[in-house]
């Protein structure tokens, strides 16, 4: 499938210059704190804790400076990325931008790519992360109760409407928003779902994958762990057990990044507690995901690209050569659809697929709105949202279900 491009001209950047923004509040006040938890939660000794401190003092008005990080894979592809910014302050870089560095600031910080530091290879987030699941150990046995239940009725399509709807709304569970034992925004099940999706095209997304006359190369950019991975995995199962999926690619972040996304290692974990709970539906679920990660139905991949500064318009060639090779990717998450974005200040009507004509395979992005850039919406839908609830673009509450499937 060919894509045509689109010509559009690309707005200007989201910065934290923009007086009274969310991303002005996420760089004064939500980092900071953040970065203070990383030193409250962790057994760190002094020399981290100073320099996730000199992080801190550093944020709003600091320079931002390359990496130095010898040892890390990936320090000389990020300062290849600093380097248009190096010496601007945090306000004045693209926000994208740093909050990809800030996050990666704080593994130099940890010496996380370091083998004799403390924080060789450890998760600074793994605290809040533990807390997720367990706030969410019934809402998975719940959850995987109803994968059991499709498998044995043989649904199919409504299933996939389930569980692409279920994912959708694990979106929600963020801890870079909210703290694990806090009162952020939950929908899932409360029977608010649909009045408060803003876009659905999730019958056009099944559609396109079935009509192919074989399973189809999926691969799905993971968000968060804890409940939001455990609603992914449900959907990479119903994916696979229905046969609409083989091979399935389930991108990971290569590092610990926004408090919550999830890593290789989270996935890993989160099938070990499956595996341990006593529902025994729960103990089937990770036995079907690892039985595919077996055979190799089931891969999973870390490229830096997803804790990279690029948006995806800007994502190197042989990124963009693997993703061309899927039948649909699947965008979970507000970070992941800034980044398709390039979170630039479009138009809230600007058609999703124009903005994304660039993407070299099918789109389906699955997002609830925490930044105050998003696409795709009628002038109608804007102005009664601004007049209903000031903060929509950035409180979580709403969300999109957006395809763009290219043209032949």
């Amino acid at each position: 499938m060919t894509r045509h491009s689109t010509a559009l001209d690309l707005p200007s950047p989201l910065r934290g210059t923009e007086a009274d923004s969310f991303a002005h509040r996420t760089i004064t006040v939500r980092w900071p704190r953040i970065a203070r938890r990383v030193i409250d939660e962790n057994d760190y000794p002094a020399a981290i804790n100073e320099q996730i401190q000199s992080l801190i003092d550093s944020i709003p008005d600091g320079p931002i400076r390359l990496l130095d990080d010898p040892q890390a894979p990936d320090e000389t592809l990020w300062n290849e990325r600093i380097a248009p910014y190096e010496g601007q302050s945090w306000l004045e870089a693209p926000w994208f931008f740093g909050e990809t560095y800030f996050y990666r600031r704080i593994m130099e910080a940890i010496g996380y790519y370091q083998p004799e530091s403390a924080g060789f290879r450890s998760d600074p987030f793994t605290r809040q992360k533990e807390q997720g699941y367990a706030e969410s150990l019934e809402a998975t046995r719940t959850l995987a109760q109803g994968r059991v239940e499709a498998i044995e009725n043989g649904e199919q399509r409504e299933e996939m409407v389930r569980l692409l709807k279920t994912a959708l709304w694990g979106n929600q569970a963020d801890l870079s928003m909210w703290d694990a034992d806090a009162d952020g925004p939950d929908h899932l099940g409360t029977g608010r779902e649909e009045e408060h999706t803003l876009a659905d095209d999730t019958a056009a997304a099944l559609d396109h994958l079935n009509a192919l006359d074989r399973p189809a190369r999926v691969d799905v950019w993971a968000d968060n762990a804890g409940f939001e991975l455990v609603t992914d995995l449900a959907l990479v199962d119903g994916l696979l057990t229905s046969g609409l999926a083989n091979p399935l690619i389930l991108h990971l972040k290569a590092h610990p990044t926004f408090v919550s996304d999830a890593t290789v290692d989270d996935v890993h974990g989160a099938l070990d507690r499956f595996s341990a709970d006593e529902d025994a539906a729960t103990q089937a679920l990770a036995h079907r995901l690892r039985t595919a990660l077996r055979d190799g139905r089931l891969r999973l991949h870390d490229d830096f690209a997803w804790t990279s500064p690029l948006p995806a318009r800007d994502f190197p060639t042989n990124v963009n050569a693997e993703l061309a090779r899927a039948d649909l990717v699947i965008s979970k998450g507000d970070a992941n659809y800034r980044r398709l974005m390039g979170d630039r200040h479009w138009d809230f009507t600007t058609p999703f697929e124009d903005v994304v004509s660039y993407f070299p395979a099918p789109l389906l992005a699955l997002r609830t709105l925490k930044a105050e850039v998003t696409s795709g919406l009628s002038q109608d839908q804007v102005d009664r949202l601004n007049a209903e609830d000031p903060d929509w673009m950035t409180n979580g509450r709403w969300g999109l279900i957006q395809f763009a499937g290219g043209a032949e």
